[in-house]
């Protein structure tokens, strides 16, 4: 059975990065035991650019133990997900990653229900809290993305709560297809995934954009 293996929130606040940029964020985000979660996002937890990231569509972000770890290992570091997060992270969760999780797929995690509606498209912030130019690159080119959510019913979850899968309406859309249609050069072969994508409904329009980017490399 999955799980919540770990929750963290953070506030806005300027940080130094090792390269000496400093920037408002909320990237850093502490461990908590508990999250109460409203309908755009978690008590204690804040956007940064709020141009991008927030909002319905992005309330909080889900990334899996193995991407974590897998991600970690690819920039040659040994950051771990127990502590304060490297990657934005407000959930990680055990048992689902992108070849498994859908748009669309409703979860109840306590007694939140979360509505999967994209995979991350990772900015240059993942590089520099990483401490390494690669790793925006390495999240795009690889897949190791995890996802956003939106809340579907406001409550409280803990640590170490069950995951349950309540609904997938979406099978075919999981999140692995999804970031490798946004990636790869597109070709006519693609096409029809392409629409197909674009026409679920609770597929996130900032998402969407991409897509119809791709599609109309093809035309």
């Amino acid at each position: 059975m999955a799980e919540v293996l770990a929750l963290k929130i953070g506030l806005v606040e300027n940080v130094t990065f090792a390269d000496g940029t400093i920037l408002e964020t909320a990237i850093r985000k502490r461990p908590v035991d508990k999250m109460v979660v409203h309908a755009l996002g978690a008590e204690g937890n804040d956007i940064a650019l709020k141009a991008h990231h927030g909002g319905v569509d992005k309330a909080l972000f889900f990334m899996a133990d193995k991407t974590f770890e897998k991600l970690t290992a690819l920039i040659g570091k040994d950051f771990d997900w127990r502590n304060t997060a490297i990657y934005g992270e407000n959930f990680v969760v055990s048992e689902l990653e992108e070849t498994n999780v859908c748009v669309g797929d409703h979860y109840q995690i306590g007694d939140v229900i979360f509505e999967v509606s994209q995979p991350r498209k990772p900015c240059e912030r993942l590089s520099l809290n990483s401490d390494c130019a690669d790793t925006q690159k390495i999240v795009r080119e690889q897949g190791l993305t995890g996802w956003y959510v939106r809340v579907i019913q406001t409550g409280t979850c803990k640590k170490g709560d069950q995951i349950h899968l309540l609904q997938r309406p979406y099978p075919q859309l999981n999140i692995a297809h999804l970031n490798q249609l946004a990636v790869q050069k597109p070709t006519e072969a693609m096409r029809e995934n392409l629409e197909n994508a674009l026409a679920c409904e609770v597929l996130a329009e900032a998402f969407k954009r991409t897509l119809r980017t791709q599609l109309r490399k093809i035309e």
